[in-house]
């Protein structure tokens, strides 16, 4: 269940669960939402502490760890009160989307430029596959999913002290990124033919990432609907 507070005197107590918690499990201090009377306020609890339960989860992306955090009555501090950490969390939660666009475009980029140094490379019938034509085809699609994705990120960049604006950018650049990233890794590992499958090849590593960044914070398809709402469509 979600995280709620309730009051024992004038010490917040925390009960419910908050899974994916990104990093939870190496967390010196945890920031939680958490739902009251006055609305979502924003505490700030300790997972060393009694009614704290932190368990480590297995994820497809191994380079980036998630935990589970259940609280059972557990003691916290406020950070805001009367419900004033529902707009903290929203504005927070824009700088994130832009935050992570960033990513899943250096991602992208990082992807294509392996791909683009494998095929110059890698030969077949004596010359390199990059001068074939259906793989000259391929990588140009990858770059301009790359460079639709740099437009994106560099518009939520600039929205950054306009919140309406922000907010509008930074669900168009998920709308975007997500997808890209995604795509783009996905031809990297099949460029990269059977080596690209192997754990010894950086390539699965973007692979992986980019499937749990897509999933992160809301998917595509969330943010175009969020998007839709947003310009009255």
């Amino acid at each position: 269940m979600p995280v709620a507070v309730s009051w024992q005197g004038s010490v917040p107590l925390l009960n419910g669960t908050a899974p994916f918690v990104l990093d939870g499990a190496d967390a010196e201090a945890l920031v939680v939402a958490a739902a009251g009377t006055d609305g979502v306020d924003l505490f700030l609890a300790d997972p060393r502490e009694p009614g704290v339960t932190v368990r480590r989860v297995p994820t497809l992306d191994l380079s980036r760890g998630q935990a589970v955090v259940t609280f059972s009555g557990a003691r916290a501090r406020p950070l805001t009160i009367g419900g004033e950490g529902a707009d903290v969390v929203s504005r927070a939660l824009d700088v994130a989307l832009a935050a992570l666009a960033a990513e899943q475009l250096g991602g992208a980029q990082a992807a294509l430029d392996m791909t683009v140094a494998h095929v110059r490379d890698r030969t077949q019938f004596g010359r390199a596959i990059g001068g074939f034509q259906a793989v000259k085809h391929a990588c140009a699609d990858m770059l301009l999913q790359v460079e639709a994705a740099r437009s994106a990120v560099v518009r939520a960049v600039r929205a950054d002290g306009a919140p309406q604006t922000l907010t509008e950018a930074a669900a168009v650049a998920q709308a975007w990124c997500g997808e890209a990233f995604v795509s783009v890794a996905a031809e990297c590992v099949q460029f990269h033919g059977g080596m690209g499958f192997t754990w010894e090849h950086d390539a699965h590593l973007y692979f992986r990432r980019a499937q749990s960044d897509a999933v992160l914070l809301g998917g595509a398809a969330h943010h175009r609907e969020r998007l839709a709402g947003l310009l009255g469509w």
